[in-house]
């Protein structure tokens, strides 16, 4: 009797098999990764632009609490407390921080007490130097690769945003009636303006911005770095070495001619320079007139330029209080007489 033995066919992948698997798996990943980085950019940009809408209604409501809007950078201690020629005032961010949910850390300053900025107050409410610096989301913008906690004591949080002090003569054809609007320092502090709504010691009111609030810009980002030599990465921001809550020593009314040491104006700019001018290399050796990021003057700069992580351009509110993306191929014109709220200029599209 013959026995007839079955063969069992074995299942399952082949090495080759398996190998293309992989290799379609791959490839669907990276199909799909740029898609995810995509989206996660996008979920990142609109958790930016909400924050500056929360600064124009900020903006709001503080001009309607007040009849103003707050000033750019003060020497005073925010609600308009006494001026000192010797003491810090407060940014234009510290005195918004009751109107967007920040009323607790700016009541636990103890502004009205007339503590000046480096109190023991202030330092406690807005970071001691121990390690635990608070970070007020409102202040971050969410794509931001740098650091947020200040160089120098008091380690207040960095804030990648900035205040619109207006625009330097010539920028854009820009120009200043009769330069009463424009104050020049030395190279490194560049030139400051008073021709937009946020500048040291101000007291804008919405008549003042008489070229239309959905035409005038007031905020806006500085939220990513500035490129030097062999693309080298700086942090030029304008709050950087003190944080987003100092504000200015200087008195006058207006920008002081010499912005030295003690008339600094922090976070805010005069619009000098395109839109992300650093990607590859802005500068070279010593730094760009107005930008602080060269031997150890890191902020306090009059003229650092608009840049933001997203791609193609900055976000920036307006003084109605929408919030639009500015292209960095914006015209300079249009950028200049963005900034500037009474030059009578009409705009073009942007």
């Amino acid at each position: 009797m013959q026995h007839t033995v079955s063969k069992r066919k074995r299942s399952g992948f082949t090495l080759v098999e398996l190998l293309v698997v992989i290799a379609i798996i791959g490839v669907l990943i990276a199909l799909l990764l740029p898609a995810v980085q995509q989206a996660r950019e996008a979920a990142r940009r609109m958790q930016c632009t909400n924050n500056l809408k929360q600064h124009g209604l900020g903006l709001h409501n503080f001009h309607d609490t007040y009849g103003r809007f707050p000033p750019g950078s003060a020497n005073d201690l925010a609600p308009f407390g006494k001026a000192t020629a010797t003491n810090w005032g407060v940014s234009w961010m510290g005195y918004l921080m009751p109107f967007l949910e920040l009323g607790n850390a700016f009541d636990q300053a103890q502004l009205t007490s007339g503590n000046s900025y480096n109190s023991t107050a202030i330092l406690n409410a807005l970071g001691n130097g121990a390690g635990d610096t608070p970070i007020f989301d409102a202040y971050v913008c969410p794509s931001s690769p740098m650091d947020h906690v200040a160089a120098f004591t008091p380690k207040a949080m960095i804030s990648d945003y900035v205040g619109i002090s207006g625009t330097i003569n010539g920028f854009g054809g820009t120009v200043a009636a009769n330069n009463v609007e424009q104050f020049y320092s030395s190279s490194y502090f560049g030139a400051a303006t008073i021709n937009g709504v946020l500048h040291m010691n101000s007291q804008t009111k919405f008549a003042d911005v008489t070229d239309g609030t959905s035409n005038t810009m007031v905020v806006s980002e500085v939220s990513d770095w500035i490129y030097k030599d062999a693309g080298t990465p700086f942090d030029f921001r304008p709050s950087g070495r003190h944080g987003f809550f100092m504000g200015s020593k200087g008195t006058d009314a207006r920008p002081i001619v010499t912005l030295g040491t003690g008339g600094r104006a922090f976070s805010l700019t005069s619009i000098r320079y395109k839109i992300n001018p650093g990607k590859s290399q802005f500068f070279s050796g010593t730094a760009a007139s107005g930008v602080f990021i060269e031997s150890g003057y890191t902020s306090g700069g009059a003229n650092t330029p608009l840049a933001s992580a997203h791609p193609g351009g900055v976000q920036a509110t307006l003084c109605d209080g929408s919030v639009r993306f500015i292209a960095e191929t914006i015209d300079n014109t249009t950028l200049a007489n963005l900034a500037i709220r009474h030059d009578g200029y009409v705009l073009g599209e942007f």
